[in-house]
């Protein structure tokens, strides 16, 4: 996509045939499909305020802010016209730019109902999205379809409203039984379709963006191995290469706070020294991870053996049912209390760890470990790519050990004030 540029009008005085420098008209320039638009602004600025390298008023002009930021406002207009026109498979023309920009909307959508509106959501998510996000979105288009079908509920943007949250909830929880946190992660998914089509153009309701409408999300437990657990998996002899390549997989999250999916994409070249250098594939983000013994280990014994990846590859589902395997075997048996809700009533069930536990649970046994073992938690989130501050101190509630060390270092330990009675 071509870039949106802005630039000073060149008149020069009908007079004194010079350039004209005062109260001078700022005009957007956008070159597409081979046609120009070039459109003013409403704007005007002396030309002795005005960058022509960044396309902005300078900052140094007491009136630079609001000209920039409705410059960037137009820039980013143009940019979302374009790609609306693309993801219908429409061929945007000037008329469409400058229809659109004057406020008289051109309706390239047509009135589309929330179904197909949802399909063009699907294809704008597919150009810059993970396929997991996309396949989440798909997931979360087929419940609201049987969510339909099954209530008889015609489901249209203008009905998006309290009514449908509460059937929503009803069916959810009363017909399909899932829990609180599974409703609200499709909830949040439902809102982000909305947001996605409210900005577009596709309809103008905001009844969803009431706090009435508010995502079902519950903290659950954090389930986790303790430190020994991690080593007395790390050090268990295993003759069934699978099983032992999954003992790795599993363990290498262990010790790096990796996701699966980055585990299963690491190269060669993302090894550099005693450093992981990588780009997450949840996040895109850039991100870099010291080596430690246990880890450097991990990698160095699958060296060359699954190019062009660094370790073997297995499918999410297939990983997790033979880790239950290798926890088996390891006698990782001690018990643990998983708690849901579904509304208001409690579910509790006590199993296994090595029933309960999936490849998620290695980069949780990372972070607990590490803030247990001394390090801080600013540093565990940044290794492990977690941006989110308010989930990341969940991490302190079950670090016990920790949370002692603390209360000793401030207050004295117990052991050391029995001694001195």
């Amino acid at each position: 996509m071509a870039e949106v540029k802005f630039y000073l009008e060149k008149r020069r005085d009908k007079i004194t045939g010079e350039v004209i420098t005062k109260n001078v008209p700022i005009f957007l320039f956008y070159s597409f499909h081979g046609q120009r638009l070039q459109y003013y602004t409403n704007m005007r600025i002396d030309a002795q305020k005005w960058n022509e390298e960044t396309m902005k008023v300078k900052k140094n002009y007491s009136e630079a802010g609001e000209y920039n930021r409705e410059l960037t406002r137009l820039k980013a207009k143009v940019e979302e016209l374009y790609d609306k026109a693309k993801v219908l498979n429409e061929t945007p023309t000037l008329e469409y730019f400058r229809d659109n920009l004057n406020g008289r909307l051109l309706d390239l959508i047509d009135k589309k109902t929330i179904w197909e509106a949802y399909k063009d959501y699907l294809k704008s998510l597919a150009v810059s999205k993970t396929p997991k996000t996309v396949s989440n979105a798909k997931l979360n288009y087929k419940i609201l379809e049987d969510f339909s079908k099954s209530r008889r509920y015609k489901l249209t943007f203008e009905n998006i409203n309290q009514r449908f949250y509460d059937e929503y909830l009803d069916y959810c929880f009363n017909e399909k039984k899932y829990f609180n946190n599974y409703v609200g992660t499709n909830l949040k998914r439902l809102k982000a379709f909305l947001n996605w089509a409210h900005k577009n153009g596709y309809h103008k309701t905001v009844e969803f963006k009431k706090e009435e409408f508010k995502n079902t999300w519950e903290n659950t437990e954090i389930i986790y191995l303790y430190y020994d657990e991690v080593m007395t998996l790390l050090n268990l002899k295993l003759e069934n290469k699978t099983l032992a390549e999954v003992r790795d997989l599993y363990c290498l999250g262990c010790f790096t706070g990796m996701r699966y999916s980055d585990i299963k994409g690491l190269k060669p070249e993302n090894i550099q020294g005693d450093l992981i250098v990588n780009r997450t594939i949840k996040t895109k983000e850039p991100n870099i991870i010291p080596l430690n013994p246990h880890s450097k280990k991990i990698i160095k014994r699958h060296a060359k053996k699954h190019l062009p990846f660094c370790m073997p590859q297995y499918k999410g589902g297939d990983a997790n049912q033979y880790l239950k395997k290798v926890m088996e075997k390891a006698k990782l048996t001690r018990s643990v209390q998983i708690i849901h809700f579904r509304g208001a009533t409690r579910f509790e069930q006590t199993q296994p760890l090595w029933q309960c536990a999936t490849f998620h649970t290695s980069k949780k046994s990372f972070v607990t470990n590490f803030l247990e073992r001394g390090g801080s938690l600013t540093t565990a989130m940044a290794i492990t790519g977690n941006r989110s501050y308010k989930s990341a101190q969940r991490y302190f509630k079950i670090a016990d050990t920790l949370r002692a060390k603390e209360m000793a270092k401030v207050f004295g330990s117990v052991s050391a004030y029995k001694k001195s009675k």
